[in-house]
């Protein structure tokens, strides 16, 4: 996948390095369960666990339409045996709303963060200005693409997303156009995050997951270990945060930060069943 380049200003505003930049400097990684003595070991001593999770395409697989997709009944049951766990702090972290988020995991006691870590914590208001610049873009990029077959565009009131897994490559490489041509009017109130099949546009001051997870940090005490669990591109900078912990990418074998990797969500329910008897 071809990644997109974060708007650079020269104003004290500082955003999150372009996807291309992070990609540039991937490594290998080793499959989670080949080292599992070592991982075990890690949690059986650590005072406390910080488990994050990424959603779409770690919890639940990837669907063409984002609502149609379901947490499996057994995934729920373990995140629920983990989410009680006195030892273990669980947090989901997603591109995905906040609201959204709540309704499918349907599990107490997780703290959710939503819009790559901005909802769900204390942030504050945006200006006008920007809420301004979010909406005159979403309606320009509303008209411009909704004549390119598979490309769609949802909006998240804080930011809002193109969405284009399943769309022909024409109709993708013309959507791209568009979108640089439209942001770059924009610097720099809004830039652009990639994920998975998706490009979000966002305001300035949504950093990403790793912003997120540092925070998350800062509130735990120094002997925690935390485990992070992402399938995309917007994981990356949580990966390069967390590099003393468990950090796992998951799908193909493509280069990451992590420095473990599991397939498929599938993989996923069997290590978080892992690391609940590791926990008991």
């Amino acid at each position: 996948m071809r990644s997109i380049s974060s708007v650079k200003s020269s104003t004290a505003r500082r955003h999150p390095k372009s996807p291309r930049q992070i990609l540039g400097r991937h490594t290998g990684a080793r499959h989670l369960f080949t080292d599992w003595p070592k991982v075990s070991w890690r949690v059986r001593t650590a005072k406390r666990v910080l488990l994050f999770l990424d959603f779409d395409g770690t919890l639940v697989p990837f669907s063409t339409r984002p609502e149609d997709v379901r947490l499996g009944v057994a995934t729920r049951r373990v995140l629920r045996a983990l989410a009680r766990h006195p030892r273990l702090n669980l947090v989901v972290v997603s591109g995905r709303r906040r609201a959204e988020l709540i309704q499918h995991v349907d599990t107490p006691g997780v703290q959710y963060l939503g819009l790559y870590g901005w909802e769900g914590r204390k942030r504050p208001i945006l200006s006008g200005k920007t809420g301004c610049s979010l909406a005159t873009v979403r309606d320009a990029l509303t008209q411009s693409l909704a004549k390119l077959p598979g490309i769609r565009v949802e909006d998240k009131i804080l930011g809002f997303a193109v969405h284009y897994r399943g769309a022909p490559r024409d109709a993708v490489r013309q959507a791209r156009a568009v979108i640089r041509e439209v942001i770059r009017r924009f610097e720099p109130d809004l830039h652009l995050l990639q994920s998975s099949k998706i490009w979000e546009v966002v305001p300035w001051e949504v950093k990403g997951k790793g912003e997120a997870v540092r925070e998350a940090l800062r509130r735990m005490p120094g002997s925690s270990l935390p485990i992070y669990l992402g399938d995309d591109k917007m994981d990356e900078a949580a990966f390069v945060v967390l590099h003393r912990g468990i950090t796992v990418h998951v799908g193909k074998n493509g280069r990451t930060k992590a420095r473990y990797r599991l397939r498929s969500p599938a993989e996923v329910r069997v290590f978080l069943e892992r690391l609940e008897a590791e926990l008991s």
